[in-house]
């Protein structure tokens, strides 16, 4: 017996949708899924992934970037999840999982390398709150040219957000209740600010029209 032309229609595009949906989101998926598997590690693990000064001097270097991602416990892991998604969202039709890989991988060593040289004073640091600022700069950069409104609202959040940071109020007290420790402002001036070299960069070489 033949299968019904109709149902066969259906299963074909089913097909392509989450075929569609695999080449745009595979990278994201696998980046929340790896936040979501450390989140299960025991605190020794996490602590010899986390980036602390004195074993960074000492020759441990990978902790600069696997402290981007393993989490303070539920609640910082969560939050960090739920940003990396509506950042992700937001530019979708943007950015290639390619574009997304390098990106994050260069705000997140941008991240790492800015908190070891530059804040000695903070020991111990994980999150991926950071990277995800730095994404979201190089994200707005390139997604200008399609929503204008999109990236400008972005923008106006992230300098509303530094400005209070940075000038105003300091370290977000509520958020440092929430997670479990003190939130580390300065990670994500760090990691803006390789989002912008990024997104500058890569507008001026791969998405110019």
């Amino acid at each position: 017996m033949s299968e019904h032309p109709v149902n066969a229609a259906q299963e074909a595009a089913a097909r392509r949708n989450f075929n569609e949906f695999f080449r745009q989101w595979w990278f994201s998926v696998a980046v929340m899924g790896l936040i979501c598997l450390t989140s299960l590690l025991p605190a020794n693990t996490v602590h010899s992934l986390a980036l602390v000064h004195d074993a960074v001097s000492n020759g441990e270097v990978w902790r600069i970037f696997t402290s981007q991602f393993v989490h303070l416990g539920f609640n910082h892991t969560v939050l960090n999840l739920v940003g990396y998604l509506i950042v992700s969202a937001s530019f979708r039709e943007d950015i290639t999982p390619r574009e997304e890989m390098i990106t994050l991988t260069i705000c997140a060593l941008g991240v790492g390398l800015g908190i070891y040289l530059f804040n000695p004073e903070i020991g111990w640091y994980v999150g991926l709150s950071g990277a995800i600022y730095g994404i979201l700069t190089h994200y707005l950069i390139i997604g200008w040219q399609r929503s204008a409104i999109l990236s400008g609202f972005f923008g106006v959040y992230l300098i509303g957000k530094f400005i209070y940071e940075q000038m105003i109020a300091g370290p977000d007290t509520v958020t440092a209740g929430l997670i479990g420790g003190a939130v580390a402002i300065d990670s994500h001036l760090y990691g803006a600010i390789t989002g912008l070299v990024t997104g500058v960069v890569s507008l001026l070489l791969f998405h110019r029209k």
